[in-house]
C-alpha cells in the first residue's frame, strides 16, 4: 500500500519548511548612527533618494555633534552589535528590548525630530506660506517656563514658531539650517508641528477619515508639497473627548529595493535612529512604542505618510 500523507501531516511539513523564511520575514535592524560605516551608507541612501548635498552634510554634522557625548542607554537586552546594527526578529522584539522610551534618554538637548525631518527633506518638502504672512489662527502646543501645557493661537508662522520653540532652543539650533532655508524652516514648523480641532460630529468609527481630511485641508491651505521619492511620516495624538489632536513626531521613510529605511530623531535628548525594515507594519509597531505612556490623556494615536496614507497605531500601554 503506498504511503499517503494526511492533510494535517502535510500542513505540518509545510510549516517546518517555511520556518526559516518566516523567521527572516520580519527582521528589523536598528542603528543609532554611531558607526561611521553605517553613517556613510545612510548618507548614500539619502543622496540616492533626492536629498541635497547640503542637507546631507548638515545631517552628518548633527549626528556627529550628538555622539560627541555618550548617551545613557542600557543595551543589556540587545543582541551583539554587528557592522553597526542590532538585529531583531521583529519590531515588537526590538520595542520590548528598550529599557525606556528613547526620547527619555539622559543627554544634552539637541536637534528635535521636526527639525531633523525638515532639514533632511530640504526643498523636497515645501510650503507656500511666508513666515510673516497673516495666516492664522494656527493652534500651537506651548509649554510655559513652569511646565504648564497649553494650546495657543498664532496669527503668523513666525509667531507659531516662537510659541512652539523656546528662545534657548531657537538659539541652540540657529546655525543648523543654512540662511537660505531659515524662512522655510519657520513656515514648515508652523504647518506641521501644530494642533487641530475635529468636527464635533466626529465619531470613533469616522475618526480616521475625519482626521485625515482635517490634515489635508490644512496642508492645502499651507500649500504643502511632499517629497516624491520618500515619505514624511507624521505621528498624531488624539484627545477624542475634546475632538482635538496634535502632530507630535516626524520622521522620513525611504524605499529600498527590498523594504524600507526609516530615519528619525527621538525627541531632543534621544538619539538619531535608523531602522531597516521589510514592511510598513514593522514601522507602525515601532511608532506605537513612543506612546506606551501618555501623561496628557490622549486616547488614539495615528500615523500619516505624506498626504496619501493614514494608519492607526496600537500603543502597548
Amino acid at each position: 500500500m503506498p504511503f499517503r500523507l494526511t492533510k494535517t501531516f502535510q500542513g505540518l511539513i509545510t510549516v517546518i519548511l517555511l520556518l526559516p523564511l518566516l523567521s527572516r520575514a520580519g527582521t528589523v535592524r536598528v542603528s543609532f548612527l554611531d558607526d561611521n560605516t553605517v553613517l556613510r551608507n545612510t548618507l548614500e541612501i539619502l543622496k540616492s533618494s533626492g536629498c541635497t548635498q547640503e542637507a546631507s552634510v548638515g545631517f552628518r554634522r548633527a549626528v556627529e555633534r550628538y555622539h560627541a557625548d555618550s548617551f545613557d542607554f542600557d543595551f543589556s537586552k540587545f543582541p551583539p552589535c554587528r557592522d553597526g546594527f542590532y538585529s531583531f526578529e521583529s519590531a515588537s522584539r526590538l520595542a520590548a528590548a528598550l529599557p525606556r522610551q528613547l526620547c527619555e534618554i539622559q543627554h544634552a538637548y539637541e536637534l528635535n525630530c521636526f527639525d531633523t525631518a525638515i532639514g533632511l527633506a530640504a526643498d523636497r518638502l515645501r510650503t507656500a506660506v511666508q513666515p510673516d504672512e497673516i495666516f492664522g489662527p494656527i493652534l500651537v502646543s506651548h509649554t510655559t517656563t513652569n511646565g504648564a501645557f497649553m494650546i495657543l493661537p498664532a496669527a503668523t508662522a513666525r509667531d507659531a514658531f516662537a510659541l512652539a520653540y523656546p528662545a534657548w532652543y531657537r538659539e541652540l539650533t540657529e546655525g543648523v539650517f543654512p540662511k537660505s532655508r531659515s524662512d522655510a524652516r519657520v513656515a514648515l514648523t508652523a504647518a506641521l508641528f501644530r494642533c487641530y480641532v475635529l468636527p464635533l460630529a466626529t465619531t470613533e468609527q469616522r475618526l480616521r477619515e475625519d482626521l485625515f481630511e482635517t490634515l489635508r485641508v490644512s496642508w492645502r491651505r499651507h500649500g504643502i508639497q511632499f517629497p516624491r521619492k520618500f515619505e514624511v511620516v507624521l505621528c498624531h495624538e488624539v484627545h477624542f473627548p475634546e475632538r482635538r489632536f496634535a502632530t507630535s513626531h516626524a520622521g522620513l521613510l525611504f524605499p529600498r529595493e527590498k523594504g524600507y529605511t526609516y530615519i528619525e530623531k527621538a525627541g531632543g535628548r534621544g538619539p538619531f535612529v535608523r531602522l531597516d525594515i521589510e514592511g510598513r507594519a514593522d514601522l507602525l509597531t515601532w511608532l506605537a512604542e513612543m506612546f506606551r505612556s501618555d501623561k496628557f490623556g490622549y486616547t488614539h494615536h495615528v500615523a500619516t505618510f505624506n498626504d496619501t496614507r493614514i494608519e492607526m497605531l496600537q500603543s502597548a500601554k
